[in-house]
């Protein structure tokens, strides 16, 4: 069962690692612009657009990062 628990909190931990470390690579090819978000617009017209367009991908890039802190934080405590 020690064996176990020990495996669970390395994987955890792994995937936490991850998570975060995606989420860092994310960002930097959105700024970056080696990576075009979904549904930006061509040319946005205004700051709204603009923000509207890059919403959807940075908060993206947010969840994954929460997400590999909650699994590092739990294979820490665990």
């Amino acid at each position: 069962a020690r064996l176990m628990d020990e495996r669970y909190k390395r994987t955890r931990l792994l995937a936490g690692y991850a998570c975060v470390l995606l989420a860092f690579a994310l960002v930097v090819l959105l700024g970056t612009g080696l990576l075009a978000p979904p549904g930006m617009p061509a040319n946005p017209t205004s700051l709204g657009a603009l923000f509207a367009g890059l919403a959807p991908s940075a908060l993206a890039a947010l969840a994954l990062f929460l997400l590999g802190l909650w699994l590092v934080k739990g294979a820490r405590r665990a």
